[in-house]
Parts: C-alpha cells; sequence; structure tokens
C-alpha cells in the first residue's frame, strides 16, 4: 500500500512509504502499462501521402491514413490508422494522433499534442445568414491552431475561425465529447470537462476550469481561474477567480443559499397553509 511519509495508521499491508503519492502511482501505472497500440514508424503501404507532403524522422503514418499536399509532421509523431489531414496541415514533433482524427486544411498543431479518435479540427463554423427564406452558408475562412502539449479527448469537434484563428492554449486539456466553435480563444492549462459547449468568439483566461455539461454564450470573457461546477450556463463576462454555478451562473455562496431555501418550500408552503386556516378561523369568529 503506498502511503505518504507522515501516515499514521495501521494495515496488515505492507506499507512503501513515499513523499508524493500521486506521484509514485503515477509510476507504479507507467510500470505496468501495456506497450501503445500505435503504428510502427515510417509509412504504412496503404497510406496516401502527397508527394510534396514531408514527414519527420522516425514519425508514423498508420494505415490507410490520408496525408493532404504541402502538409508538414514532425519527428516522432504517430498519425494512427485512418486519419486525415488537409492540405497545408502543420504538426510538431512527438504528437499523437488516433484513429480516425480529422485535421482539415491549414490547421496548426505544435508539439506533444495528443488527440484522441474521432476528434475533428478545423471544420467550418456554424454560421448562416437567412436570405429569401432560406439559410444560406457564412464562409469560414479561418484556422485553428493548437499550441505545444494539449490534449484532446475522443470525439470532440475544435471549429475553424470564420477569418483569423480558433486557439487552444499551451497545455490545456479538453474530455470527450466537447464542442468549441468559431475564433474561440482558450487560454493555457485550462480543463473542460465532457459534454461542455463554448460559442463562438468567447475567451477563456488561464486555468479555468468548466465542468461536464457547461453552456458558455458567445462573444463573453471568462477571467483566469474561474471554476464553473458542471450543467452551468455562462451568460455573461465572468471576473477573474469567479466560482460559479447554476443557470444563469452566480456565485457557489449564493446558488446554495437560494437552493437551500428551494428545499425549505414543501416545508414552508405548510406553514402557509396553516397560517392561513387560523387567519379563516379568526376573522369567522370576528364575524359572528
Amino acid at each position: 500500500m503506498i502511503v505518504p511519509k507522515d501516515f499514521q495508521g495501521t494495515s496488515r499491508s505492507v506499507l512503501l512509504y513515499v513523499e508524493n503519492v500521486d506521484e509514485a502511482l503515477e509510476k507504479l501505472l507507467l510500470s505496468f502499462a501495456p506497450e501503445p497500440d500505435v503504428p510502427a514508424a515510417g509509412i504504412h503501404p496503404s497510406a496516401q501521402v502527397a508527394p510534396d507532403a514531408q514527414v519527420g524522422e522516425q514519425a508514423a503514418i498508420g494505415p490507410n491514413a490520408v496525408i493532404g499536399a504541402g502538409t508538414q509532421i514532425g519527428s516522432h509523431t504517430v498519425i494512427s490508422a485512418g486519419c486525415v489531414l488537409g492540405r497545408n496541415v502543420q504538426i510538431g514533433s512527438h504528437c499523437y494522433l488516433g484513429p480516425n482524427v480529422v485535421v482539415n486544411w491549414g490547421c496548426v498543431l505544435g508539439s506533444r499534442v495528443l488527440i484522441h479518435g474521432n476528434s475533428t479540427i478545423g471544420t467550418d463554423g456554424f454560421g448562416y445568414r437567412l436570405v429569401n427564406g432560406r439559410h444560406r452558408k457564412v464562409p469560414h475562412i479561418g484556422i485553428v491552431v493548437i499550441e505545444d502539449e494539449v490534449e484532446i479527448g475522443a470525439n470532440a469537434c475544435v471549429d475553424r475561425a470564420k477569418f483569423g484563428r480558433t486557439l487552444i492554449g499551451r497545455g490545456t486539456k479538453i474530455d470527450n465529447l466537447v464542442q468549441i466553435a468559431h475564433n474561440v480563444k482558450i487560454g493555457e492549462n485550462c480543463i473542460i470537462v465532457s459534454q461542455t459547449g463554448i460559442a463562438g468568439s468567447t475567451e477563456l483566461g488561464k486555468y479555468v476550469v468548466l465542468g461536464g455539461q457547461c453552456g458558455i454564450r458567445d462573444n463573453i470573457k471568462i477571467g483566469d481561474g474561474v471554476m464553473a461546477a458542471a450543467i452551468t450556463g455562462v451568460d455573461r463576462d465572468i471576473e477573474p477567480g469567479a466560482k460559479i454555478v447554476g443557470f444563469p451562473a452566480r456565485p457557489f455562496r449564493e446558488f446554495f443559499r437560494e437552493f437551500s431555501f428551494i428545499q425549505k418550500l414543501p416545508e414552508m408552503a405548510k406553514e402557509i397553509k396553516a397560517l392561513r386556516k387560523d387567519i379563516d378561523k379568526t376573522c369567522r369568529h370576528k364575524r359572528q
């Protein structure tokens, strides 16, 4: 059993005292982890690589991958089976793209970026205007830039900018099934949990944490260090360091004070009903 050095309890297990339990557990898991399921270095015979694409030293291009014209792939990067990279994509070194990841034209990934299976980078932003009763698509000609050491889970989508760039800051970690819309800017080292949606042109500062199923409206700014609980709906600018919850989003203390009142409503309703009966009796007595 791995325990901190100041552990005072008793146990029948063998105790391994360490300075940092989390760090020790991470090393232990790495020791027992199976070899990663990645293609061997080189280009698989079934892959389609454009003649002018550049593939770095010890990079791996898996079966049925498609690499577009002018695309650059850094050294030791893994492009798994079924991935599609559009034209003029730039990917740094030591990246990993899981099976069936799509990176559309012109998008840029830094180094040590992990994108898990079936995620899509650089799809068109969701933009239309109504013309003569029909929705006409608005072109999106910007790109997506993903900085170093970002991880994106499975089935996530990051839309390209209408113009300019959609930006994911260095060290940010994004869970499965997250939607990031066009022209969003996410700061460094943020945590964005599954099923969260961030609407267009919103900006997140550094170290922002968004719990699962958060909904963030368009064209707002969320300051550094903000923490939003799961299922929070954010409809306005949020100052740095705030801890928010609920819809519309409000400070933790305010929300839970209101929630405690709501829990008391059935009891309060009974008391009000009893008071009304007493008032009615008093009124009848006075009339008599």
